[in-house]
């Protein structure tokens, strides 16, 4: 699924001389510069970082 802005598109991030891409099986998403993963948005591991109150355990909920 792709989306798109109303009026106009700002400019692409810069991605790399090396033209990486998403390492997920048929993902053919160019990395930018800043994405210091191997995945693209949409593949990446989701993460919630807790900014506030106590950090859980490892492997609790």
């Amino acid at each position: 699924m792709k989306g798109s802005r109303p009026g106009k598109l700002p400019p692409p991030s810069p991605t790399s001389d090396g033209g990486r891409v998403c390492a997920a099986p048929g993902c053919s998403t160019r990395l930018s510069i800043y994405n210091l993963g191997s995945a693209c948005w949409q593949h990446a591991d989701l993460v919630f970082p807790n900014y506030r109150g106590k950090r859980l355990a490892e492997g609790k909920a």
